[in-house]
């Protein structure tokens, strides 16, 4: 059983000015331009809303899959409405036109995260799965609940369907509880610290609120990642994939195999050829 270590550690950035005015706040918890380390994970956003109301315009997406999970608050479209701890797990990949009629509440805070697809799968077929919190499978132990969104925790097994195997825990523990996280060796990993402070790895690193944690894979087989909260507990969101190991060209809202393939994905959304993602959610009827 290998276990792994805390690699590198950064911070989510002072918020800057989003894309919907000065009620839309936003931060890089990935930033794109190193996907060597970050690979399946191209980038993710912390977007924070301080006014309700209507929230951006309909875009498409294709040749990815976008994650988004409701921290705070509520996001609702023609497709449905997320509340606080759910997640829409979205697959463009030949394209999609999302986020119609957008409206979102005060307060709402929330991380999209965007995977690169495998070769094969970046045109596969659309498909939209809401994951309700409520419905996820649940590993409790003492001092320990993690809501297990993909892949899988001990016993708790979510059924998500992954184009790149991925997984993704809710981790809440109780001050000075501890949890070790079993994933695939293969994996590169990240755990974000959404409260409180945790003890991370073989040594320990220390992670406070807003500090992301890497590590990096290295071996095949199993692997371990312990984590110990602090005096005040915390809560934190591991994210783990298997790296793809490929090259891609990536403008606005698409992420291809080369400029050809990203000149497609224009065309074809030009023309009018993407579906609505509102048509299709949920695909997996949570609950």
């Amino acid at each position: 059983m290998f276990e792994r270590t805390i690699d590198r550690v950064t911070s989510i950035p002072p918020l800057g000015p989003g894309f919907d005015g000065e009620r839309h706040k936003a931060a890089l918890v990935v930033a794109p331009g190193d996907l060597p380390a970050t690979d399946p994970f191209f980038l993710m956003a912390d977007d924070h809303i301080t006014q309700g109301g209507g929230f951006g315009e309909a875009h498409p997406h294709a040749g990815l899959e976008t994650v988004t999970f409701m921290l705070n608050g509520t996001m609702e479209d023609t497709g449905g409405r997320l509340d606080e701890g759910d997640v829409e797990w979205m697959t463009s990949g030949s394209g999609i036109v999302h986020a119609e009629n957008t409206v979102v509440s005060t307060g709402m805070r929330l991380f999209q995260l965007w995977l690169i697809l495998p070769e094969a799968q970046r045109n596969m077929p659309p498909r939209v799965q809401v994951l309700r919190r409520a419905s996820m499978p649940v590993h409790a132990e003492p001092g320990v609940v993690a809501t297990v969104y993909s892949g899988k925790s001990g016993s708790a097994a979510a059924p998500t369907l992954n184009a790149v195997p991925v997984t993704l825990i809710d981790i809440r523990l109780a001050p000075g509880a501890a949890f070790a996280a079993y994933i695939p060796a293969s994996y590169n990993a990240f755990v974000v610290v959404i409260d409180g402070e945790v003890e991370a790895g073989v040594t320990a690193a220390k992670l406070a609120t807003g500090m992301v944690g890497w590590t990096a894979p290295m071996v095949d087989g199993d692997s371990v990642i312990g984590l110990r909260a602090g005096d005040d507990g915390a809560r934190l969101l591991l994210y783990a994939g298997q790296p793809q190991n490929i090259a891609v060209v990536a403008k606005g809202p698409f992420i291809a195999g080369s400029t050809e393939e990203l000149a497609g994905y224009y065309a074809a959304y030009r023309h009018g050829k993407f579906p609505h993602a509102g048509t299709m959610r949920p695909l997996v009827p949570y609950a």
